[in-house]
């Protein structure tokens, strides 16, 4: 089945990276690579974490410490899938879902495909929401792909 574009924002790249190590720097290195400042805060120097466990946290820690929770891990399938909730834009009362698959594409290359869906879940707020999404998760997968 085909996603409906209008409904689910998908981005994907190729990383030069082993499948089990794309995985593990995506959710245990997290806050070495987030984009600086693309945060709930706004602070540059934000830290951001992704407990890896169903139930666990995503969240971003703030220079003077304060925690801000933007979901929780919905799905934790090492090394091939992880999914969580987003609250970032739409509350945590609306929260929309987010998928990260991780997919071997040749030697020592892996895909990483970003799926995020909303309207199901956050109803309109979507629709004001969705462009931010677009340019948000090119600028996450651009930092990642650009890891080293």
């Amino acid at each position: 089945m085909t996603a409906n574009p209008e409904t689910v924002v998908i981005k994907s790249i190729l990383v030069h990276r082993e499948l089990a190590t794309a995985f593990r720097l995506w959710t245990e290195h997290i806050r070495s690579w987030w984009p600086a400042g693309h945060s709930l805060s706004g602070d540059p120097k934000t830290q951001v974490f992704l407990e890896g466990w169903v139930g666990g946290r995503f969240f971003e820690r703030t220079s003077n410490g304060d925690e801000l929770v933007w979901g929780h891990v919905t799905r934790w399938e090492p090394p091939y899938r992880l999914g969580h909730t987003w609250f970032l834009g739409s509350g945590q009362n609306l929260p929309s879902e987010v998928e990260v698959t991780f997919t071997p594409a040749g030697e020592g290359i892996t895909r990483v495909e970003v799926s995020h869906r909303g309207p199901e879940h956050i109803g309109e707020v979507w629709w004001t929401i969705k462009a931010r999404f677009h340019a948000g998760w090119e600028k996450v997968l651009g930092e990642f792909q650009h890891f080293n």
